[in-house]
Order: C-alpha cells, then sequence, then structure tokens
C-alpha cells in the first residue's frame, strides 16, 4: 500500500459527477470547468502504510538496513511531492530521516553507501523545500531537512546545497510576511473588539511552527559546517534586521535565535556581524516576552563564551542588562524564570572568561541571582563558575556560606545538576561547609523534606 498510485478519474459531465459522489472515499475537485475526482480512501492507507515503516525504521534501525534503498527510491522520496493527499508528505517528510538513520546504523557513518544514498535525497529534500505548497507541510519538510543533517552530520552539505536551501528559504520567507500583511489588513478593516477567527488563528500557528522548524534548520546547518555557511546565509540579512524590528515578538525571536547561532557556532568571526547583533541583544533583554529576553540573554552569554576578545568589551558593558534581566518582579514566575536563569548563566561564563581584576562587586551581586533550578542546559555554567568561586575562597561566597549551600541544595533537588557537575559542585560545597562556621543543620531546616533528603544523600 506505501507504494500505491494515486486513483484519479476526470469527470466530464455531471452524471460521472453524481455516481461519484454517491460512493464513499472520494474527493471532488473543481478544476478549470471540470471536475477531478481523488480516491482518498487508497491515499489514507497508503498514508497508513509509510507511518507504519517509520515505526519499523525507528525501530529495527540496523537491522531495517536490508530495505532501506528499495524505499527510499520508490517510496520516502516520490512520497515529498505526493501533492494528491497532505498526509503522505507528512509521512513521507518522517520516514527519510528515519531511513537514513537505520542506514547508517547499520554502516557507520564515514560509509561511501551512506554518502551516495544521502547524494540523491537531500537533492529531493531541498526541492520539496522549494515546492511544497501548504504551510503546515513545509514545516515538516523543514524539519526533514533538519533532522537529516543532523543524522549525516559534518560538512554533509555542499555549498551548491547552502544556496538552494538560502533560496528556498528566501521565497518562504517572503511568503511568510505577505501572509502576515494580508492579515494585518484584515484586522484593520474589522471592527474594534473583534477577536480573530478560527482559521486565522490557526494560520498564526502554522506560521509560527514554520519560523520555528525554519530556525532549528539554521542552526543544524551552522552546527556542522561553521562559518563556511556565512556567505549564503548573508543573503537573508535584510529578513534578519526587519524581523528584529517588528512588533510581532515571533520574527523578533526567529532572529535572536539565528544571531545567537552565529555567534555559538562562528566564533570570531560573528564580530563581523556586531553591528546587526549588539543592539538587538539589548533589546531583547528587555523585551516583555520571556522567550525574546532569555534568547538574548543567552546570546551575551555565548559571546563571552565563544565569541573571542573582540565581543569582550561589549559583554562587559552588557552586565548591568543581565542583572535588570534577573531583578524583575516577574523574574521567577513561570518562563520567566527561564530568561533569569539565561541571564544567571551568561554573567557566570562572562566572570568566568574576563580577564578583567576588578569584578569582586559583580561576583557579590551575581550569587544572588542563583539558583537555577529549571534549565539544565544554563545550571552547569552557573554551577560550575560557583565552585570555582568557592575554591578560590572567594568573599562572593565565603561571606554567605548559608545561602550558597541552600542555592545548591535546591539544584540538586530540581536534578539541573547531575553527573560531574554536581559530583564537582557537591565536593566544593563540602569544603565550603568545613571552613565556615555556619549550623548546616540550621540551613537543612529552612529547606523542605523531599529537598532535606535529596541533601543528606549528596553530603551524608
Amino acid at each position: 500500500m506505501a507504494s500505491a498510485k494515486a486513483d484519479i478519474q476526470l469527470l466530464d459531465d455531471e452524471d460521472q459527477v453524481a455516481q461519484v459522489e454517491q460512493e464513499e472515499g472520494w474527493e471532488l475537485v473543481p478544476l478549470k470547468g471540470k471536475v477531478i475526482g481523488i480516491k482518498t480512501a487508497t491515499l489514507d492507507e497508503k498514508f497508513m502504510a509509510i507511518e507504519l515503516i517509520v515505526v519499523y525504521s525507528s525501530v529495527l534501525e540496523g537491522d531495517f538496513e536490508p530495505y532501506v534503498l528499495q524505499i527510499m527510491e520508490k517510496i520516502a522520496l516520490p512520497g515529498l511531492a505526493f501533492f494528491f493527499h497532505d498526509p503522505v508528505r507528512v509521512a513521507s517528510a518522517k520516514c527519510v530521516p528515519s531511513l537514513l538513520n537505520a542506514y547508517k546504523k547499520a554502516h557507520g557513518d564515514q560509509s561511501p553507501n551512506l554518502r551516495l544514498l544521502w547524494q540523491t535525497t537531500v537533492e529531493k529534500i531541498l526541492e520539496s523545500l522549494s515546492a511544497e505548497p501548504a504551510v503546515d507541510t513545509l514545516a515538516e519538510m523543514y524539519q526533514c531537512f533538519y533532522e537529516s543533517v543532523e543524522i549525516l552530520g559534518q560538512n554533509c552539505l555542499t555549498e551548491a546545497h547552502m544556496n538552494h536551501f538560502i533560496q528556498s528559504a528566501s521565497s518562504a520567507l517572503e511568503e511568510y510576511q505577505e501572509r502576515v500583511r494580508g492579515r494585518l489588513e484584515d484586522k484593520n478593516e474589522t471592527e474594534d473588539g473583534e477577536e480573530e477567527d478560527e482559521e486565522t488563528l490557526l494560520a498564526i500557528e502554522d506560521d509560527q511552527t514554520l519560523l520555528s522548524d525554519m530556525n532549528k534548520s539554521f542552526h543544524t546547518i551552522f552546527k556542522h559546517h561553521g562559518v563556511s555557511f556565512l556567505p549564503p546565509w548573508e543573503r537573508l540579512m535584510n529578513f534578519y534586521d526587519a524581523f528584529i524590528l517588528s512588533n510581532d515578538p515571533t520574527q523578533r525571536q526567529w532572529a535572536l535565535c539565528i544571531m545567537d547561532d552565529v555567534l555559538e557556532f562562528c566564533g570570531s568571526q560573528s564580530w563581523r556581524y556586531s553591528s546587526h547583533i549588539i543592539q538587538p541583544l539589548v533589546a531583547g533583554c528587555r523585551d516583555d516576552v520571556p522567550a525574546n529576553r532569555q534568547a538574548a540573554a543567552y546570546g551575551i552569554g555565548i559571546a563571552a563564551h565563544k565569541g573571542g576578545p573582540a565581543w569582550s568589551e561589549f559583554v562587559h558593558a552588557s552586565i548591568p542588562v543581565l542583572f535588570e534581566v534577573c531583578a524583575r518582579p516577574d523574574a521567577r514566575i513561570n518562563d520567566h524564570v527561564f530568561a533569569t536563569e539565561n541571564a544567571c548563566a551568561s554573567i557566570a561564563k562572562i566572570l568566568h572568561y574576563s580577564e578583567k581584576k576588578d569584578m569582586q562587586d559583580v561576583m557579590n551581586r551575581w550569587v544572588d541571582t542563583l539558583p537555577v533550578i529549571n534549565d539544565e542546559e544554563a545550571a552547569p555554567y552557573a554551577y560550575l563558575y560557583l565552585a570555582k568561586l568557592i575554591d578560590l575562597q572567594n568573599p562572593a561566597v565565603m561571606s554567605q556560606v548559608a545561602k550558597v549551600f541552600v542555592f545548591v541544595a535546591q539544584a540538586l533537588e530540581a536534578e539541573t545538576i547531575h553527573g560531574q557537575t554536581a559530583t564537582k559542585t557537591v565536593a566544593a560545597t563540602k569544603q565550603l561547609l568545613s571552613v565556615s562556621q555556619v549550623d548546616t543543620a540550621q540551613a537543612l531546616a529552612s529547606l523542605n523534606p523531599e529537598t532535606q533528603q535529596t541533601v543528606r544523600a549528596y553530603f551524608g
């Protein structure tokens, strides 16, 4: 069933249309004065068969290898362009990376056979990014793309592939802007206070999903290709500059996240784009939307960690802005806490990688931006820097031992630190307690019973 063709009939007269209408499993599509009948029952079965292939290939992985080449050629890749049925294209988009992964598990990531399969596959995926007409399905195609690139890994895309990707992304972004303008015009024509209809809300949600999956595609390319992606990427700079100034928070977040990727994966080369990055990061830290504050705060920390000396002056000047993020009245509420914890981790990165000597006041204030008990990516940076301060017997921690102990206990209970990070942090904290006169029993008593139990497991 997965290889089934579309059953299509051109209905020339009303009698044929009436006959088909009486039969179940048909969809009628008017086209230039005629009617096309599509047998959807067969297409539903094709969709479900491809979904079953996805399950088998995901579970069996390398053991599914004997079937990969035939299924990829006869079913999955043609399915990306099966325009008679959206669900078939969606299932095919999920099938492609699953098949690639199965083949990789069987042959290894350096296999010439895998690279040969990828040459054919990537061309078809890139074609789908240009040809897909449905917004929600286009998002699935971008997901297919970035999952496939993640599987193939380092330098799997040629310059031609990257240029093709950018061309498709540019068209998608232009069409997105047209849809946004259209919705804005429709909104201006409605009466004040009138809510947007369900169809409009669904369209907005589809566009948000599309932007998110496009972002993940950019992230994955930068991750595996670094500075070699910069020349094609530059062609979209007008979109970044426009999006970062948009009233739409989704567009601002889209631009911020991509700038974060440039900082993270292009190192000192990112300074070439500082005029496009600096002001958006500062403004982003003051954005009322928590996801945007999080992205901006993270970006400043990445600039300190990966950007090199050129970014030093900027990141040090940004410390007061990061403290502002941590001091907001809503700093520990709901999604806002992730922005706060990223700001905490970013200050830690600046301090850790800083060559400045007069940072004691910042260190003292930084301790009060803890704990990090929600964001598992931010927590290691914060707590490893805390352990460093303890090892150095820095006044920032020696003067508030009980508070530091509680912050460590909260992270252990929340499991935002574990493995070597937890081991190193606990060892440093034990040393801190041993040289101080703090009553640990009193500090423990301030914690809830569950946290006390966790702490005793680590501290004895």
